[in-house]
């Protein structure tokens, strides 16, 4: 999907905290975007508010309804079973390529996110740290994948599920906080230089989660 660059950090900023916006929202919580309001509150023109709210609708977090605008899709439990199976079926493809190797900085990122990982208790008290360890995880997963097509479309899973997981986060805390500490413990179980060893690792996770 065709939009700004990621190096422009308005329209990145924006992005990103309409997503924080929409997979914190309360579950059934019907949340409207109108396209005034995120103009005045972003400080930008229509036109790129309009380009990311049509990345969201990609994403599958917005839909447009008739007589009522831009809001965020509902999460129906009938749905859940074939988000989590979409998205493993993607880490699979990705596994698929050629991937590079990990390097000192990602490493470090992932004990970092071991450590953010631990830090998380009570899930109703720590949402953003939660929020952010899954946030920080697409950045360092997403970077890893060089076919621009797989990256837009691991992404744009992923953001799906991360809505799972904060839905969960709301309504049963203590086995959301887990299955999050969970996956990042068997991601950062042993240190290693290789990205399909990291790939695979998630995709264990997200099986077992």
């Amino acid at each position: 999907m065709n939009q700004p660059s990621h190096f422009d950090s308005k329209y990145t900023v924006t992005l990103d905290a309409l997503r924080r916006t929409i997979c914190m929202c309360a579950p059934g919580e019907d949340l409207v975007l109108h396209e005034t309001s995120l103009t005045a509150q972003y400080g930008m023109s229509r036109t790129p508010i309009r380009q990311i709210l049509q990345r969201l609708a990609y994403e599958r977090l917005v839909e447009t309804r008739s007589g009522v605008g831009t809001m965020a899709v509902p999460l129906l439990e009938e749905n859940r079973e074939r988000d989590l199976l979409t998205h493993r079926g993607i880490l699979q493809a990705v596994l698929l390529h050629d991937l590079p190797d990990l390097t000192i900085a990602q490493q470090s990122d992932i004990l970092a996110l071991a450590g953010m990982a631990s830090m998380a208790g009570d899930g109703t008290r720590d949402r953003d740290l939660q929020y952010d360890i899954r946030n920080r995880l697409h950045v360092l997963l997403a970077g890893l994948i060089v076919d621009p097509i797989l990256k837009d479309t691991f992404s744009a899973s992923y953001w799906r599920v991360v809505r799972w997981d904060m839905h969960d986060l709301a309504t049963a805390p203590d086995a959301a906080s887990d299955a999050l500490r969970a996956l990042v413990g068997e991601i950062a179980q042993d240190r290693h230089d290789s990205t399909r060893e990291l790939f695979r690792r998630v995709l264990e996770g997200e099986i077992s989660a």
